[in-house]
């Protein structure tokens, strides 16, 4: 008889979570607007976060290696000014799976930590993200096709609205449970 071990994973990325009342407030009007014209799952506004990597499933074994490469960066509270201003969907706008509040980072620290965690990660072993790294605010997965007629003009009410800011930031290893309800995401505490 041949036993298997299987090794304890979890589904990590590198992340922001986003913490902007006036984002919550206005991800209720684009809530109320476009429920009926898109369909999906919306995202809980206690899990907004812009993700800086996808890593997928780690094995545990191998998540202090991680720790121990982000340390400069991991857990520490950062000044920077970023600003949340419209709506954007991921592939293009007449094929929508992803609706997002689009980010603003003048500074570009978001930019120089995403340098910075996809070099470290390909020293680790993981595959080097091939898109350019676009920050953004996911808050809806969009699961049919939509009727463009419906969706456009509602879309294009959202295209410049202020979504609010954020003057500081926490990068962090963050877990991913998938439930019916969806993702919850968790902060991962350094060992």
């Amino acid at each position: 008889m041949v036993y298997i071990l299987s090794m304890a994973t979890k589904r990590l990325f590198i992340g922001i979570f986003v913490h902007s009342s006036v984002l919550k407030k206005q991800y209720i009007k684009v809530k109320k607007e476009l429920s009926g014209v898109i369909p999906g799952r919306w995202i809980n506004p206690e899990g907004f976060h812009i993700t800086i990597k996808f890593l997928g499933n780690v094995e545990e074994e191998n998540i202090p290696d991680i720790q121990n490469s982000l340390k400069s960066i991991i857990d520490k509270t950062q000044d920077i000014s970023l600003h949340f201003k419209g709506l954007g969907v991921f592939p293009n706008l007449y094929n929508p799976k992803i609706l997002y509040v689009k980010v603003e980072d003048k500074d570009g620290f978001l930019y120089s930590v995403n340098s910075f965690v996809e070099t470290e990660m390909e020293k680790l072993g993981f595959k080097k993200e091939l898109k350019p790294f676009l920050p953004h605010i996911t808050i809806k997965r969009i699961k049919h096709e939509i009727d463009q007629n419906k969706f456009l003009p509602k879309f294009k009410k959202f295209e410049n609205v202020d979504f609010g800011t954020q003057k500081t930031v926490e990068v962090n290893i963050i877990e991913s449970f998938l439930t019916q309800k969806g993702a919850i995401y968790k902060k991962l505490t350094y060992t």
